[in-house]
């Protein structure tokens, strides 16, 4: 009698099945844990991969289709004989929502004295966990199937554990996707540590203007540090990126800057006004921008983008443009399509696929809203859990609103002759600079829209692709 032949097919190596609450077929490959939806079939054909499992009998055309597929696109690969899966790579549901990321604020200290945080942080206003409450949190996550955190403060690298934190992150085999610090305490010895780790984070670090940083961020030396921080990430290959906030005094900078950042490997720049926080209005000493005055300030660096030979990859122009090397500038405030097929759209699509935990421990959708009163209407982790708080609560509640729920809390928005263009605006800007309301008006998209302005960004554009190229 003649050999029997097996069909049999396993997951590669580095993919792992796993699903959520409204997105339950997904393929996650490791080390970085990048997702992709799965249809149906494909995610039936994955399932049965197991190295174990006869496919022939399951096998009608469209599925040996779907078969082929996948070993074509490298995601399965056949077995000689039965060869079970890793115990990680076997489908994991869980019962909450999906989400890709958290940005953790791993503590509300810092040894920077910023003119406008958002948290206070040179007054630890908002605290830290515990490194045993921490831990149960970066436990809650894995239990969440959290796929990347992104560690913030404060400053994260001046708690005494973050090493204990970074390692119980990757004990789950959850990555670390970018650390916000302000650079210095960036050091040699840092990037060897996270390299032993076989870890390679994005590094992201503000800088506020050639000549303006120290004054910016309160400590002398601060923007060598920051320039020296950039330098040394550069020249050991971890990518950075660099967030700018845009006031009175180093608006005229602003091309220097960037030229004084990209000479130091940096190729992703966006530049903000300054948040109104309560620090900023007390210490800005008359330097504070209104969003008009920063529309109108910034509307010609569009045009010396270009003319500049587009210096960097990526230049945010914040609410204003995207601009590109590759590709043609994005207008920011153009976020649908003018019909009513954005009533079914999300309030924050952002907030579909990340959320923001405080110091504290309370779940945002974003770390502006640490700076407003309505924040303490949302859930503690420490009080409910995160997957109650990713299941049911306040939080949910939010994210799970639909731009004509925005549109029947707020009568302005709703008879507003844009609100299919700008779809409501950001509710965090909502919160700070507008009517202070979660369900209120976004004061800078309106600015935008009534007063012309999205206008003369689309006509600023236009002409700076039309003299020297789009991409």
């Amino acid at each position: 009698m003649g050999r029997k032949c097996h069909m049999l097919y396993r997951l590669k190596p580095e993919y792992v099945l796993r699903g959520w609450e409204g997105t339950p077929w997904m393929l996650i490959q490791r080390p970085g844990n990048w997702p992709r939806l799965l249809s149906k079939e494909m995610f039936q054909l994955l399932l049965l991969c197991d190295g174990q499992t006869e496919l022939s009998p399951f096998l009608n055309d469209a599925m040996r289709k779907t078969l082929q597929q996948c070993e074509e696109e490298g995601l399965i690969e056949p077995c000689a004989c039965p060869l079970p899966l890793d115990k990680d790579q076997y489908y994991t549901f869980y019962k909450n929502r999906y989400v890709r990321n958290i940005f953790w604020s791993i503590t509300g200290r810092c040894n920077y004295r910023c003119r406008h945080c958002f948290m206070d942080a040179p007054c630890g206003k908002l605290g830290e966990l515990t490194t045993e409450q921490a831990f149960d949190f970066i436990d809650q996550m894995a239990d969440c199937g959290v796929l990347r955190v992104d560690i913030t403060g404060g400053e994260p690298l001046i708690r005494k554990d973050f090493w204990q934190l970074v390692d119980r992150i990757l004990s789950y085999k959850m990555t670390i996707g970018t650390i916000y610090t302000n650079g210095w305490l960036l050091t040699e010895q840092v990037l060897n540590e996270l390299e032993r780790r076989n870890i390679k984070p994005g590094i992201s670090i503000s800088f506020d203007g050639v000549g303006w940083h120290d004054w910016m961020r309160g400590v002398p030396g601060a923007e060598d540090a920051a320039l020296q921080a950039l330098k040394l990430c550069d020249e050991r290959g971890f990518l950075t990126d660099v967030e700018m906030c845009i006031h009175r005094g180093n608006v005229d900078t602003f091309a220097q800057t960037i030229e004084a950042l990209r000479d130091v490997g940096v190729q992703n720049v966006k530049a903000s006004n300054v948040a109104p926080t309560p620090l900023w209005e007390h210490n800005s000493e008359g330097n504070a921008l209104t969003n008009q005055e920063f529309i109108e300030a910034m509307l010609p660096y569009i045009t010396w983008y270009y003319q500049a030979g587009k210096p960097i990859e990526y230049l945010t122009l914040a609410n204003m443009v995207v601009l590109r090397r590759d590709q043609p500038g994005k207008i920011v405030a153009e976020a649908h399509d003018g019909t009513e097929k954005c009533l079914n759209c999300y309030m924050c699509g952002a907030a579909r696929m990340s959320c923001y935990i405080t110091p504290e421990g309370r779940l945002l959708p974003c770390m502006p809203m640490t700076s407003s009163p309505d924040q303490e209407n949302f859930p503690k982790i420490q009080d409910i859990g995160l997957k109650q708080g990713l299941s049911n609560s306040y939080y949910m509640q939010f994210v799970n609103g639909r731009i004509k729920d925005l549109f029947a809390a707020n009568a302005e928005c709703a008879a507003c002759a844009y609100r299919y263009k700008c779809g409501g605006g950001c509710r965090a800007t909502a919160l700070l600079d507008g009517s202070h309301s979660l369900m209120g008006c976004d004061s800078i998209m309106c600015m935008l829209w009534k007063s012309g302005y999205v206008e003369r960004i689309r006509q600023t554009l236009d002409q700076a692709e039309a003299a020297y190229g789009s991409a």
